[in-house]
C-alpha cells in the first residue's frame, strides 16, 4: 500500500511539476502584474523595502538601477520576498527567475491538498483525484507560472487549512469523538494563516472561518454530551484555547514580514509601529474604494464558472502564431468542482434539517457532514467576501485561485463516492448517503459508474493538454486560439 501510494502521489505531483515548469521563461518579459511585483521583489532584496523605480524598465541586474526612495506598495512583504528567492536563486534577468518560486509554490498546494484530502477521509483514491484535477486547473496552472502573489496566497491557506485539521482533530477524520488539541500542529497552522495574511490581507477570511468552524463543533459535541452550562463553559474554553494558540502566532509570523521595512526607518522617522499603524489604514481605505474601471475586471459572481478570466499576456509572432497566458478554467474540472461544491452543500443543509427537525445533533456530527462543512468553508471563506465588497468594483477572476484546492478536493470527494471507491473516513456509507441518494449496489452498477468516473478525469485531463497553450504562452496558430472562445466572455 505504501509503495503504491508513493507512486500515484510521485505521478500526480510530476503532472504538476510538468505543467508549471515547462518552458517557464516563455515569455521573456514582465506581463500584467509581474510589472509591480517583480520591480518590488528586485528592489526590495536590495534596500530591504520596495523603493522607485524609473520610467523605463531597470536593468533587473542592476538593483541599484532602482531609486533609493520607498515606493507606494498595496500589499505585505511576504509575497514579494518569496519571489525574490527565486532571482536569489535563479538570476533576475530572466523569467525563471522571476516565476521559480511561484511554480513551486504551485507544485506544493497540489501536494498540500493531496494530504489534506488523505486527512480527511483515509483514501488514497480521494487524495490521487484531488491532487491530479488540481494539477490540470487551468487557473492554478497559469498563476502558478506568472509572478503574482495570489499562488503564495494559495499555498498558505490551503497548508493553513491541513494543520487546522491536523491539530483540532488529530488527524482523525471522523467527528464523533472530541480529539484533544494538538498544540504544536495549532502554532503551525497560526504561522501559516498568518504567512498567507502577510502575502494579501484576504488570507485573514478563510483563517477566521476556519477558527469559527472548529469552535462551532467543540460546541455541538460539547451539547451532544450534556446540556449544562460546565459543558458550555467546556466549549467556550476551548474556543479560546485555540484562539489563544493561533492568533498570536499568525501576529508574529505577519509582523516578521515587515522586517526588512522595520529595520531601514531612518532617524527622525516615526515610530515603526506609528508608521505601519498609519500604512494599514492608508492601505484599507485604498482597497475598500479602488474602482478604476479594467477591460478584464470580473464581478465576484462569475468567478466559480470562470465566465471572464482575466488575460495576462497576449502577443502576435512574426511567424503568424499567436501567443497568450490567461486565467482559463479547465471546463470540466471548473464546472464539476462547482457542481461537486453543491452537492457538499446540499449534505450540509439536510443535515442540519434533519437535526432542526428531529431535536437531535446526531446528523450534524457525522464525518461526511464534517468533511463536507470543512471544505464548503475554504471556499466560501475566500469568495463570499468578495461579493460583499460593495466599495470596490476592481476585482479579478484570478483571485479565485485561492478557491481552487477546495473545489479539487469537493471534485475528488464526490466523483469517489460516485465510483463506490473505499473511503474508511467518511463511514461505510460513503459520502453520497448524505444525499438521501439510493446508488444500486450491484457489481454492474458499480463497474458503469467506475467507467464514468475514468471517462471524467480523461476528460479533465484531455482539457488540460487541450488549453495548457493559453496557460503558458505556447505559440499556436491564430485559428487555434479563436476556437477557444466557448463563451463570450473568453474574447
Amino acid at each position: 500500500m505504501a509503495t503504491r501510494a508513493t507512486a500515484v502521489t510521485a505521478a500526480v505531483l510530476g503532472l504538476a511539476a510538468l505543467l508549471r515548469l515547462w518552458d517557464l521563461a516563455r515569455p521573456g518579459e514582465l506581463v500584467f502584474d509581474e510589472l509591480y511585483y517583480v520591480r518590488d521583489a528586485i528592489s526590495q532584496l536590495a534596500h530591504g523595502v520596495p523603493t522607485v523605480w524609473p520610467d523605463d524598465d531597470p536593468a533587473f541586474g542592476d538593483p541599484g538601477a532602482f531609486g533609493d526612495a520607498p515606493s507606494t506598495i498595496a500589499h505585505p512583504p511576504l509575497g514579494k520576498w518569496l519571489i525574490g528567492l527565486g532571482i536569489l536563486l535563479l538570476g533576475p534577468d530572466g523569467g525563471w527567475g522571476w516565476r521559480i518560486a511561484a511554480a513551486l509554490a504551485g507544485v506544493a498546494t497540489v501536494a498540500v491538498t493531496m494530504r489534506l484530502g488523505w486527512l480527511m477521509t483515509r483514501s488514497l483514491w480521494v487524495s490521487a483525484v484531488a491532487g491530479l484535477v488540481l494539477a490540470v486547473d487551468g487557473v492554478h496552472v497559469a498563476l502558478s507560472r506568472v509572478g503574482l502573489l495570489d499562488g503564495f496566497l494559495t499555498l498558505f491557506v490551503a497548508l493553513g487549512a491541513l494543520l487546522l485539521w491536523r491539530g483540532a482533530l488529530g488527524g482523525v477524520p471522523g467527528t464523533a469523538r472530541r480529539a484533544p488539541h494538538r498544540w504544536p500542529w495549532l502554532l503551525a497552522a497560526g504561522l501559516a494563516f498568518g504567512a498567507a495574511t502577510a502575502i494579501k490581507w484576504s488570507g485573514l477570511y478563510p483563517f477566521a472561518a476556519f477558527l469559527t468552524l472548529l469552535a462551532a463543533r467543540d460546541l455541538l459535541l460539547s451539547l451532544r454530551g450534556s446540556r449544562s452550562w460546565r459543558s458550555l463553559l467546556g466549549a467556550l474554553r476551548r474556543a479560546l484555547g485555540l484562539a489563544a494558540i493561533t492568533l498570536p502566532t499568525a501576529m508574529i509570523a505577519y509582523l516578521a514580514s515587515w522586517w526588512g521595512w522595520i529595520a531601514t526607518r531612518q532617524e527622525g522617522d516615526s515610530p515603526w509601529w506609528t508608521g505601519l499603524w498609519e500604512w494599514h489604514v492608508r492601505t484599507l481605505q485604498w482597497h475598500s474604494t479602488l474602482t478604476a474601471e479594467h477591460p478584464y475586471q470580473a464581478h465576484p459572481l462569475t468567478w466559480p464558472l470562470g465566465l471572464r478570466p482575466t488575460g495576462m499576456h497576449f502577443e502576435r509572432l512574426d511567424s503568424g502564431a499567436v501567443s497568450s497566458i490567461a486565467s482559463l478554467p479547465n471546463p470540466v474540472v471548473t464546472w464539476g468542482g462547482v457542481l461537486a461544491l453543491g452537492i457538499l452543500l446540499w449534505i450540509a443543509v439536510r443535515a442540519l434539517w434533519r437535526a432542526v427537525r428531529g431535536g437531535a445533533l446526531a446528523p450534524l456530527l457525522h464525518p461526511t457532514v464534517w468533511v463536507s462543512a470543512f471544505v464548503l468553508t475554504g471556499y466560501l471563506s475566500g469568495w463570499v467576501p468578495w461579493l460583499l465588497s460593495f466599495g470596490r468594483s476592481a476585482v479579478f477572476q484570478f483571485y479565485a485561485v485561492a478557491l481552487t484546492p477546495f473545489a479539487a478536493l469537493a471534485f475528488a470527494l464526490v466523483l469517489t463516492s460516485l465510483a463506490a471507491l473505499p473511503a474508511p473516513g467518511l463511514g461505510p456509507s460513503g459520502l453520497l448517503a448524505g444525499t438521501g441518494m439510493g446508488l444500486d449496489p450491484s457489481p454492474a452498477s458499480v463497474r458503469g459508474r467506475r467507467i464514468s468516473a475514468a471517462m471524467i478525469l480523461s476528460a479533465a485531463l484531455a482539457m488540460g493538454l487541450l488549453f495548457f497553450p493559453f496557460w503558458s504562452g505556447a505559440p499556436v496558430p491564430e485559428w487555434f486560439w479563436r476556437a477557444h472562445f466557448w463563451l463570450p466572455g473568453w474574447r
